[in-house]
């Protein structure tokens, strides 16, 4: 699998190193810093190239046509955008992965074709979530360009589905209950007779609009 990087940061550089780790990976990481990328030449040798990885020309120079990825992860939304879309739609590149520093600009991302996106504020937040109990859901995972994600749920007592059946229970269209873990660990594979009780964790798949529905659901009232 060939691999394009663009951005050397911090991030670009762990990413890069990890993935170049991998068994039948080849990775090229580029910066348009010139000092940057001449410290990291040094370093890790000729899967650092100098340059632009938003220009046409220069992502034909590192061989993007042939890439089965292209992961964009600058410091900057705008260049991180621009490489994205010039892979996906002037290279044909199959998958492409962005960076987002601003998570407001998240959703213009996936508007744009962006196949993922990665918001580290987004994924801090999910880890702060998990451990505070007025937090009903967790996103855990946008599922491509489906308009679906994996969610985390949390039944709270005198929530609308507490001891009530999945067969009986007022789910969004297209949702998918796919895990229960009890109050004390116990994991469980639901069906439809499957009744919901205060304290269980719910692993779902579900529409990424439908998380004030779910989080009632779950909850109790939730305000707009």
């Amino acid at each position: 699998m060939y691999i394009v990087v663009v951005g050397a940061g911090t991030v670009g550089y762990g990413l890069s190193l990890e993935l170049q780790g991998l068994a039948d990976h080849e990775v090229v990481m580029v910066d348009r810093d010139r000092g940057r990328a001449a410290e990291l030449r040094e370093e890790l040798g000729e899967m650092v190239v100098h340059g632009d990885g938003t220009e046409v020309v220069f992502l034909e120079s590192v061989g993007t046509r042939r890439a089965d990825i292209l992961i964009a992860v600058t410091g900057d939304d705008g260049t991180n955008l621009i490489a994205c879309q010039v892979a996906k739609h002037w290279f044909k590149v199959g998958r492409t992965i962005a960076r987002v520093n601003n998570p407001r600009n998240e959703r213009l991302f996936r508007m744009l074709g962006i196949d993922s996106t990665v918001s580290a504020t987004g994924a801090i937040m999910a880890q702060i979530e998990v451990d505070l109990p007025e937090h009903t859901l967790v996103p855990l995972m946008k599922l491509h360009d489906s308009g679906l994600q994996l969610v985390d749920l949390h039944v709270i007592a005198g929530s609308e589905a507490e001891g009530v059946s999945l067969r009986s229970l007022r789910l969004p269209p297209n949702t998918i209950v796919s895990l229960i873990v009890r109050e004390h660990g116990e994991p469980e594979v639901p069906n439809g007779d499957t009744v919901l009780r205060a304290g269980d964790e719910v692993i779902a798949v579900a529409p990424q609009d439908a998380e004030l529905q779910l989080r009632r659901l779950v909850g109790g009232a939730v305000e707009d």
